[in-house]
C-alpha cells in the first residue's frame, strides 16, 4: 500500500495544474497577508492572526478541495485508470491510496499557508507593536486538519462525480453561490437562521479553524471537526460505493 500511495503523491506532483494551484494559495497567502500586517493600523484588542487565518484559509481550504477533486477524476480524463487497474485491480484500494495522497497534500498545505500567515503576523507586530494572537498553535492545527479534511472531501467528491469538469464546477458553484444563497434565504426565517451559520461546509471548516471572529456563531473547534469528517466520510463512503459498482470505462 505504501508503494501506491507514493504513486499517487507522485502523479500529482507531476501535472502543471498542481503546482498552479499551490502556488496560488500560497501568492495568495503573501499577498494579502502582508499588505495588511503592514499598512492598516490596528486597536489594542485587535487580533489580525484570528481574522487574517478565517478568511484565508477559508480560501485554502477551496483549493485543497479542488485539489482532492483533481487527485481523483485525474486519471478518469486523461483515460489513464485503465493501466492503473491493471497494476492495482482493486479499485477500493487504489482509491483509498489516493485518499491518503490527497490528506497528506492538504495537510502540508494546510500547515505551510497557516504557518505563514502566522509568521508575517508574528514578525510584523513584533515591528509595529500589534497583538499577534495568543493561540497560534491550536490556530495552526484547526486549519491544517481543515484543508486536510476538505482535500479528502475532494476525492470522496470526485468519485462520486467521476467528470472532472462537472465536479470541480459543482464544488465552486456551492461554496460561492448555492451556500450563501441558501443561508440568506433560511436566515429569513427565525427558526432556521442558525442551521447554515452552524453546519453548513464552510461554517465547520471554519469552526474547525478555531478563529475567534466577532459574532461568529460557529461551532466550537471539536464539533466542528466532528462534523466536517462526517461529511467527509457520507461523500467518500457514496463516491466508493459508485467507483466499485461502476462501468470503469463508462
Amino acid at each position: 500500500m505504501t508503494r501506491i500511495i507514493a504513486a499517487e503523491l507522485f502523479k500529482m506532483r507531476t501535472t502543471r495544474t498542481f503546482y498552479a494551484l499551490v502556488g496560488s494559495a500560497l501568492a495568495l497567502v503573501v499577498l494579502h497577508t502582508i499588505p495588511v500586517c503592514a499598512f492598516v493600523n490596528f486597536a489594542p484588542d485587535d487580533e489580525p492572526l484570528d481574522v487574517l487565518l478565517f478568511f484565508i484559509s477559508g480560501l485554502i481550504q477551496v483549493f485543497a478541495l479542488l485539489l482532492g477533486i483533481l487527485a481523483a477524476t485525474n486519471e478518469f480524463r486523461h483515460g489513464t485508470i485503465t493501466p492503473s487497474l491493471l497494476v492495482v485491480p482493486n479499485r477500493i484500494r487504489l482509491m483509498l491510496a489516493k485518499l491518503v495522497a490527497a490528506l497528506i497534500v492538504g495537510l502540508v498545505l494546510g500547515i505551510v499557508s497557516s504557518g505563514l500567515i502566522i509568521v508575517i503576523v508574528a514578525l510584523f507586530g513584533s515591528i509595529r507593536d500589534f497583538n499577534s494572537g495568543d493561540e497560534q498553535l491550536a490556530l495552526l492545527v484547526g486549519s491544517s486538519l481543515a484543508s486536510a479534511l476538505f482535500a479528502a472531501l475532494g476525492v470522496g467528491l470526485g468519485a462520486l462525480v467521476r467528470n472532472q469538469v462537472g465536479a470541480v464546477v459543482g464544488a465552486l458553484v456551492y461554496i460561492f453561490i448555492l451556500e450563501p444563497a441558501l443561508g440568506g434565504v433560511l436566515s429569513l426565517v427565525e427558526a432556521l437562521d442558525d442551521i447554515m451559520p452552524k453546519y453548513s461546509l464552510g461554517a465547520v471548516g471554519n469552526g474547525l479553524m478555531g478563529a475567534d471572529i466577532e459574532d461568529s456563531t460557529a461551532l466550537g473547534q471539536a464539533p466542528s471537526g466532528l462534523l466536517l469528517a462526517l461529511y467527509v466520510a457520507i461523500f467518500l463512503a457514496a463516491g466508493l460505493a459508485a467507483t466499485r459498482r461502476r462501468d470503469i470505462t463508462a
